[in-house]
């Protein structure tokens, strides 16, 4: 599948940037928790990764935050249309599932609406992963399509790109503590007016320091 999503981003980059690049602008809740993501990566030392970054918004809105920020998308498109939007800040190709870093070495990681295209058996594989490269102490905050039921948790539904999951806000929290992580703070968002039918699901955590 990750062919398959790697391709539809790619055929979409131009228009998904003309899209969505001013998304995170338009979205006060969502600001308000990449805020406290970033208050919590500020006390690290290691470099903030935006895993799935498309267009580089996020990563754009981080740094001006004053973090250390580096994006990695499947689609070499996406990555493409980043480095259009923001030339003088780091964006590179990479699998948000095998993420190339050492251990303990990033400072936080961020993935916005990206884990929604994974098959979600491989979800608890990258938890771990991410667990891996995260410096003690270090967040990770996800978002995504909120199912409001867990028997519904991994549902498949048509998105405009490529075939995506609704996620059970819950069910990833329990697998976010199976892999380790601690604090674990889950909030869900009505829909927007004419969007998807699915709540807007955040959860931030931290990898303990000890």
């Amino acid at each position: 599948m990750d062919n398959e999503v790697r391709d539809s981003y790619d055929a979409m980059a131009e228009l998904y940037a003309s899209l969505f690049l001013g998304d995170l602008d338009r979205d006060t809740n969502a600001l308000e928790w990449v805020a406290a993501f970033a208050k919590l990566a500020a006390l690290q030392d290691g470099v903030v990764v935006d895993l799935g970054c498309g267009p580089g918004h996020v990563v754009a809105h981080l740094c001006k935050l004053g973090l250390k920020v580096v994006g990695y998308d499947l689609s070499p498109g996406q990555i493409a249309e980043a480095h259009k939007a923001f030339p003088d800040l780091q964006f590179h190709v990479g699998d948000l599932t095998a993420p190339d870093f050492t251990d303990s070495s990033v400072a936080g990681i961020i993935s916005r609406y990206s884990l929604i295209h994974l098959l979600p058996r491989r979800l608890p594989s990258v938890f771990e992963e991410w667990m891996r490269v995260l410096e003690p102490g270090a967040p990770i905050l996800v978002s995504f399509f909120g199912s409001r039921s867990a028997q519904a948790h991994g549902t498949p539904f048509d998105h405009k790109v490529v075939t995506a999951f609704e996620l059970f806000p819950a069910t990833i929290a329990q697998q976010m503590k199976d892999a380790g992580f601690g604090d674990v703070e889950v909030g869900t968002h009505l829909p927007p007016e004419g969007g998807r039918p699915f709540d807007q699901a955040t959860v931030l955590a931290l990898k303990p320091r000890t």
